[in-house]
């Protein structure tokens, strides 16, 4: 009713000018009832009090939806209907307007038109993957266009994907590597990356980049099969001293453009027997390194991103590991029920933000003395809970769909705040758990998605080893005996978790949990023990 009052004062020649006032979102028949008789001939609304406002000639509504379900016949046939296919947009166009798009951004945060001042690291890194990305021949696919074929038909996602959410996906990580190729320059002025050097840290970090935009939410035989497909379509291959190896093994180097194994950047660690107990140490593996190293190129990209993974899988302390080690981020961590509601995320704003007016707009960032150019994470932890409402809407999610898609919100007072500096981040269980609700696709369209599983037997042994070298450090004699306690706990945890499974009982669910309880349980008997411990006793 506001935008319909300004419209007819007619203070600023509004009569003279043409309006769209565009309602999105799911239609909800408790308002959009409301309106038939603004949607029929009638062109009158009628409000509670009893007042009614004419609809003016120059003034048209849309209702952009997703679907119609909850709409009723009344409504429905007082509309215009256009289906807006997803093969409207081909993937062919959204390639090309993905490399045009890279191309035209200053990636070093000049803020200049000029095509000129881009640097020449980022144009060659686009001129090497370019046939990669968008094919010579109208006729052919490409390379991209084959691996995103394949990851939509793939089934082993653990969510549902769009393809513009893989696409988004696909563009950080690309960011991310011509970021690497820029720094490069900077820190060798005398011998920038160029040449063959460039071809191959380019093409190389195109595959990589494709192998987890694409397949980073599915299962590791997708992955694998991915991994295949791109090294036979490309022609590239691995090192030639690792015949049983994957793509997912490997990193791309920025420093000569070949591959590393990511095994090969991860440090043995020790820790203090008293840090045993803690719950915040993160132990160093394949799988969190690989992890960190993704998911920190998908937080530059301030888009929102969704870790999911079975219950006790470390999603949680991998994301939180990775934003306390990112500069000038806030993290605000929010636990999400079956009754979040959108206040939530509204008192998480009054905490940590404050309303700015810059020139006509009111704009809500983060309050300066977090810092005058930190970002507010807000990491929604089981962002998969909240029920939907009667008409099958997750009303909190959808707000945080149109923080991220429109950049802001309507105030109570009928003003519009945009967000500066604000990143939505979640982690949640697989949504066919119990109480878990699938999500939107109009939200997930925008985040990229991640899942953890269960960490391999290599990396559980390392954890552990880890937590178990603490403790024998209280029995320095025993030094000898980490590696042996190591392997008949994975043993027995492995054997059980075969033998008891959750269809024979719910409760029958292993996870990594029951090993750090177990790990905090021995040091717990053994840390007092002032006569010491004996092998025999440790046995």
């Amino acid at each position: 009713t506001s935008l319909l009052r300004t419209i007819l004062a007619n203070q600023r020649g509004e009569s003279e000018r043409r309006h769209w006032i565009v309602f999105d979102g799911d239609v909800d028949p408790e308002w959009a009832e409301n309106l038939n008789s603004v949607l029929d001939d009638n062109k009158l609304l009628t409000l509670p009090s009893g007042e009614r406002l004419n609809i003016p000639e120059n003034v048209r509504i849309i209702l952009e939806v997703d679907s119609l379900e909850q709409a009723t016949p009344a409504t429905v046939s007082r509309c215009g209907m256009i289906w807006f296919s997803a093969d409207t947009v081909s993937i062919q166009m959204c390639l090309q307007h993905l490399l045009g798009e890279v191309r035209s951004e200053n990636l070093i945060g000049a803020e200049t038109g000029d095509l000129s001042a881009i640097p020449s690291a980022q144009v060659s890194f686009l001129d090497a993957i370019q046939s990669m990305v968008v094919s010579d021949d109208p006729k052919a696919s490409s390379l991209v266009q084959d691996a995103l074929d394949f990851a939509l038909s793939s089934e082993g996602h653990i969510m549902d994907i769009t393809r513009e959410g893989l696409l988004k996906s696909l563009r950080s990580l690309i960011v991310k590597g011509i970021g690497l190729a820029i720094e490069y320059d900077e820190n060798h002025p005398d011998f920038p990356m160029s040449g063959q050097h460039m071809d191959n840290f380019a093409r190389r970090w195109l595959l990589q980049s494709l192998l987890w935009s694409f397949s980073g939410s599915a299962s590791w035989q997708v992955r694998g099969e991915l991994a295949d497909l791109l090294l036979r379509s490309s022609g590239m291959m691995l090192p030639d001293d690792d015949e049983g190896g994957s793509l997912a093994d490997y990193r791309v180097r920025s420093e000569n453009g070949e591959y590393e194994l990511w095994s090969d950047s991860v440090p043995r660690m020790e820790i203090e027997s008293h840090r045993v107990t803690a719950t915040d140490v993160v132990v160093t593996t394949t799988d969190t390194v690989r992890h960190s190293e993704i998911l920190g190129a998908w937080l530059e990209s301030r888009s929102p991103l969704i870790l999911c993974g079975p219950p006790g899988s470390g999603k949680t302390m991998t994301l939180t590991s990775v934003l306390q080690s990112v500069q000038g981020v806030v993290l605000a961590s929010l636990n999400f029920s079956s009754r979040t509601t959108p206040e939530i995320i509204m008192q998480t704003f009054a905490q940590y933000c404050t309303y700015v007016r810059k020139g006509k707009d009111v704009v809500l960032e983060p309050s300066e003395n977090l810092g005058t150019s930190s970002w507010l994470v807000v990491f929604c932890d089981e962002i998969n809970l909240p029920e939907e409402d009667s008409y099958g809407t997750q009303r909190v999610i959808m707000f945080m769909r149109q923080l991220v898609e429109q950049g802001g919100f309507w105030r109570d007072d009928n003003t519009w705040v945009k967000t500066n500096r604000i990143q939505f981040v979640g982690a949640c269980n697989p949504p066919t758990d119990a109480g878990r609700v699938v999500m939107s696709s109009r939200f997930l369209r925008h985040a990229s998605l991640l899942l953890v599983d269960f960490p391999s037997r290599d990396s559980l042994t390392q954890i552990y080893r880890t937590f178990n070298g603490g403790i024998m450090k209280l029995f320095p004699h025993l030094k000898g005996e980490t590696d042996t306690i190591t392997e008949a706990m994975i043993e027995l945890f492995s054997a059980c978790q075969a033998k008891f499974t959750p269809e024979m009982q719910p409760q029958y669910f292993y996870s990594p949990r029951e090993l750090s309880r177990w790990v905090r349980g021995i040091y717990e008997a053994v840390v007092n023990m002032d006569q010491g411990l004996t092998r025999e006793e440790l046995d």
